[in-house]
């Protein structure tokens, strides 16, 4: 018997706001959660065909963000029903009670995300504040275990039957717990926010992210089983039977797709803006929230299809929604330039232009300073929607505003929730930047002029260099898919061969740093190693085969080899093959003018652990000192320290840097001014994940080298990341160190050299806002003087 398609059974309708999350009882009990600082109970009744509107929750000040249910047990006989809110608190009703019997402050920031324990009577939590909670009715004085280890916003919280947890974060990162808190494994695959997950077996489960993928995982050996595409935007919400053969997803795309074996098997679109939340029930019927504040039932069953008066007039909704969103786009991205428009240089500083980049609006302004287009973002919002579902530092907010403040200086990012008083959110962003209190009407009125009416710029963390506060890399080509993915290094035409010339730009830095785009915050001792992540896989392909094809290289090989070379750089492969790893060793033996694309993908294949394993790192390390000579070519240089960069991020490259740093340390002092701001920052960042890896150790006589080394060329950096990175390095190292006795010896090196306390003092006094915007360096300086005088 061919399988009925899932069709709309019935509309519930009683928020007034955006429905943010769905449970569900095993009796078929419905429960929402809502921007209106409710939450509502549905009934369903006549064979699941029609709900009855049952209590309405009420106990939170503000937006209800997260919901979860308990079913009745041995030890709990009463069903309850669990809230998590901007408010910070959570409240647990009993089933038919519309007041909480326990309200409590769970968490320091919005409790984004609930979901029931495996064992009776738990639930877990987790919030905008970077922690997760495993919570005991017992006793919620106390949670029962608190995890914490990610670096942004965790949005999502999963009990395996197998007893670990699992973690998803605006960080990228998964992270599979044991019960006692210990982080067994962190996944890395996804190139953006992780927004939701959903159990599939005993050790498998499911992620889907603002990437707009699925990947499949398990828990116990760490690896990716799978990733799967077929949404056009954001995923925010999914939701599986537990065997897996069952799965479904909604998103920013307007859509509810439901998957059967990793692939869509059927596309419900729906007459909204997003469609936050999704929840399989028991009978397989879909439950679906969304940003218009109605609650959705889709069934396979024919008997509970709404009548097809009501199918009909559904249709209608569908398409006219889709027409209303095109006809009121205050953005034709048709008649955007392409990126050839950003060869032209702006006017002046903070000027801001928009350009169709593979069907998408992105914006960009230019940069005085640096002399080039940054990218802003997507500009989104523009067809009416509604624009409250804007990412910032992996924090949602209903605006990410761009304010320019004056003429020369960029203009800086205000994020607001639509909750907040305009007038208190103008004097947080006031503070936060060290602005005069003459702003702060004129802030204030842009807030309440513009919450309505413009486009919004979605600034995902993903885009944005917390070491600067804006976008760090130069833009691609008009790229496909490019609002979803990290931006490309540039193709520009080369003028000898007319050609696409790929040049690997400049690279964000990983946006675990956030926390350092805050004039007050501790600039070190830093913890985590950066990763020099961003790429374009496709256009690195495209320069291979080009290579390939048109020089005199000694092997030649298949266009399917080089695309499995290239696979390497995306962390995809459980199991690199041998024949892969040694046509990639081929490659690497490429003529010096034309290797630089086997070297970038070398920097990203390190990030990886499967590719790490199975490369012979000594090996490895031998080409990367040839590239990092003074007489090496500029881009090799560049992408070789890149590549020392990155390969601390897995055990092995930290360890043989450890053991063989002197090789490297030699060479710096002889470069040549560093080279160019490209090469200035790789040197930095190398320089700063070498320190954090030192911290994990004792080496005094490592830590002299290093800081002798790194004394000597600090007044070589004349790049204003450079010199941030450089200090946060320096400080790292300083205040990083355990033995008094060593602190007090590299002290005193650093004290007695005039040379390196002039540029601390010269620094820490500036008041340049146009090279400084933020006062990250002056502030770092002034730290390592509060440190060592």
């Amino acid at each position: 018997m061919d399988k009925k398609p899932y069709k709309l059974c019935c509309a519930l309708l009683g928020h007034s706001e955006d429905v943010r999350a769905v449970a569900r009882f095993d009796d078929g009990t419905i429960v929402s959660a809502s921007r209106d600082k409710t939450a509502r109970v549905w009934t369903p009744c006549r064979d699941g065909k029609e709900y009855v509107a049952g209590d309405v929750l009420r106990g939170h000040t503000n937006f209800v963000s997260s919901v979860c249910v308990l079913n009745p047990s041995e030890n709990y006989l009463s069903s309850l029903i669990i809230t998590g809110s901007n408010d910070k608190h959570i409240c647990i009703y009993k089933l038919g009670e519309v007041e909480p019997m326990k309200k409590f402050e769970a968490h320091k920031d919005t409790v984004c995300n609930l979901r029931a324990g495996n064992e009776k009577g738990t639930f877990l939590s987790s919030s905008w504040d970077i922690s997760a909670k495993l919570w005991c009715l017992e006793n919620l004085d106390v949670p029962k275990l608190i995890l914490t280890g990610h670096s942004l916003t965790i949005w999502c919280v999963a009990d395996l039957p197998n007893k670990l947890i699992v973690t998803g974060s605006a960080d990228k990162i998964v992270i599979v717990w044991s019960r006692s808190g210990k982080a067994l494994h962190k996944l890395e695959g996804h190139t953006d926010c992780i927004r939701d997950i959903a159990v599939i077996n005993d050790d498998d489960f499911l992620t889907c992210a603002n990437d707009a993928t699925v990947r499949h995982w398990s828990s116990l050996s760490g690896t990716c089983l799978g990733t799967y595409s077929g949404h056009e935007h954001y995923i925010y919400s999914i939701s599986a039977v537990l065997d897996g053969t069952t799965v479904v997803t909604s998103g920013e795309d307007k859509t509810v797709r439901v998957w059967q074996n990793g692939e869509v098997d059927q596309t419900i679109l729906l007459p909204t803006s997003s469609v936050w939340c999704v929840k399989l029930m028991k009978n397989s019927d879909i439950v679906a929230g969304s940003s218009d504040g109605i609650v959705r039932i889709f069934t396979t069953n024919s008997d509970r299809y709404a009548s097809p008066e009501v199918l009909e007039e559904w249709e209608r909704a569908v398409v006219e929604n889709q027409q209303i969103t095109e006809s009121e786009s205050t953005v034709k991205i048709n008649e955007l330039p392409d990126a050839s428009e950003l060869l032209v240089s702006g006017q002046k500083d903070g000027e801001t232009k928009m350009i169709n980049e593979g069907g998408k609006a992105m914006a960009y302004s230019w940069s005085a300073s640096e002399n080039k287009w940054t990218l802003i973002g997507e500009v989104v919002g523009t067809g009416g929607n509604d624009p409250g579902k804007q990412l910032y530092n992996g924090v949602e907010y209903d605006y990410v505003f761009s304010v320019d403040i004056q003429d020369g200086i960029p203009p800086l990012k205000l994020p607001y929730n639509k909750s907040e008083d305009p007038w208190h959110a103008a004097q947080k962003f006031i503070h936060q930047h060290g602005l005069s209190q003459m702003f702060l009407e004129r802030v204030a009125s842009f807030i309440i002029t513009n919450s309505n009416t413009i486009p919004a710029v979605n600034t995902s963390s993903q885009f944005a260099d917390p070491f600067t506060g804006g976008s760090r890399y130069i833009p691609g080509s008009g790229l496909p898919n490019a609002s979803r993915h990290p931006p490309a290094p540039v193709l520009n035409a080369d003028p000898f061969t007319g050609s696409n010339r790929y040049i690997p730009e400049a690279t964000p830095m990983d946006t675990s740093l956030s926390h350092l785009s805050s004039s007050i915050s501790l600039y070190f001792p830093h913890k985590n190693y950066l990763k020099l992540e961003q790429a374009n896989h496709s256009a690195i392909l495209e320069k291979l085969k080009e290579l390939n094809a048109k020089n005199n290289v000694s092997y030649k090989m298949t266009d399917e080899k080089l695309a499995a070379i290239v696979n390497l750089a995306k962390g995809e492969i459980a199991e690199p093959s041998v024949d892969v790893i040694n046509n990639f060793w081929k490659l690497l033996e490429w003529p010096d003018d034309i290797v630089f694309p086997i070297l970038d993908i070398a920097r990203l294949a390190v990030l990886f652990k499967a590719p790490m394993e199975r490369l012979d790192f000594k090996k490895l390390f031998q080409i990367i000192k040839k590239h990092i000579r003074p007489d090496a070519i500029a881009a090799n240089q560049m992408l070789a320290f890149r590549l020392l960069a990155n390969c601390f991020c897995q055990n092995v490259g930290e360890k043989f840097l450890l053991d063989n740093c002197d090789d490297i340390l030699r060479v710096l002092p002889l470069l040549p001014s560093l080279g160019s701001k490209n090469n200035q920052v790789a040197i930095s960042t190398f320089i700063l994940n070498l320190t954090v890896a030192l911290n994990k150790y004792d080496d005094k006589l490592q830590r002299m080298k290093v800081l002798s080394v790194m004394i000597t060329i600090l007044p070589s950096f004349k790049e204003h990341e450079a010199t941030f990175r450089a200090l946060v390095a320096l400080g790292t190292l300083l205040d990083g160190t355990q033995q008094s006795d060593i602190k007090q010896q590299l002290i005193k090196m650093i004290r007695d050299l005039d040379s390196i306390m002039n540029i601390l003092r010269t620094t820490s006094e500036s008041s340049s806002t146009l090279i400084d915007p933020h006062k990250k360096v002056a502030n770092c300086s002034k730290q390592i003087l509060d440190l060592i005088v």
